[in-house]
């Protein structure tokens, strides 16, 4: 293999575009600049790593990310309703909203509210492209 075929070890810069299923742009290079990674690592979505793994500088890909390369399967275990004395004072409770979660050593995660209840809110654990297919067009900008 050359010295400038993805491979693990490689650092790689691409740039990107990700389309949802409607085909509307959801994050691209040109608003977030060129995604840098270590090949093999595990830094970028498990679909991306693999298509990309053997490709060359100036190369263009372009590929389908089913849930399971991408984000994840949506979980529903990850959506409950949270009363207001559970939740501190003061957040965002508008849909939409983020909330961090964590305490201690626990590692921090992300929880979007959906909407409001009779309660509380409803929270939602999973990230927000969670089971949906992406669309993605990968351009090899760089392989060191």
């Amino acid at each position: 293999m050359s010295e400038h075929t993805i491979q693990a070890g490689s650092r790689v810069s691409a740039a990107f575009a990700f389309r949802d299923e409607a085909g509307m742009v959801i994050a691209d290079s040109e608003q977030n600049g060129p995604m840098v990674y270590t090949h093999g690592q595990g830094d970028v979505l498990p679909g991306i790593e693999q298509a990309l793994a053997g490709h060359q500088c100036g190369e263009t890909i372009q590929l389908t990310l089913p849930p399971e390369q991408a984000y994840g399967e949506h979980r529903p275990e990850l959506v409950f309703e949270a009363p207001l004395g559970n939740l501190p004072e003061g957040v965002d409770l508008n849909p939409g909203a983020e909330l961090y979660s964590g305490m201690g050593d626990r590692p921090a995660f992300t929880l979007r509210v959906v909407k409001e209840t009779e309660n509380g809110v409803l929270l939602d654990g999973n990230h927000p492209l969670a089971g949906k297919t992406l669309y993605a067009e990968l351009q090899v900008l760089s392989v060191e």
